[in-house]
């Protein structure tokens, strides 16, 4: 009885530790805009993300910045119709590619063959 009463506490607690985690990212906002964590394959999804939001409080989401550094933001606003403020709060635009630089390695691997013929 022990056993099954903590077996099933074990499977309440990984449930809701799990019941944040997003496969792109995480969007954090009310029904005024929001922001979502930038990363390379973030930014492919960001509108989507966005107006899964913004749809969410019945409104149409813009992108309205994107800085492309690890550890900032996509930001945008939710509006009541896409026609309100278009020169006011232009749409910044997103990647459809992503193209990150190549890891610089500070280690690289023996290369053998390089080896031999010195």
């Amino acid at each position: 009885m022990k056993a099954a009463c903590l077996a099933s506490v074990m499977a309440a607690i990984l449930l809701v530790s799990t019941a944040g985690g997003y496969e792109y990212g995480y969007v954090k906002g009310n029904d005024t805009g929001g922001i979502i964590l930038w990363s390379c394959e973030t930014e492919l999804v960001a509108k989507e993300m966005a107006g899964d939001h913004c749809g969410g409080y019945g409104k149409y989401a813009r992108i309205t910045s994107v800085t492309r550094q690890y550890g900032d933001y996509i930001a945008f606003t939710c509006l009541w119709t896409p026609l309100i403020a278009r020169y006011q709060i232009p749409a910044a635009p997103t990647r459809v590619v992503c193209n990150a630089p190549p890891i610089r390695r500070i280690w690289q691997p023996l290369d053998f063959q390089r080896l031999d013929a010195e």
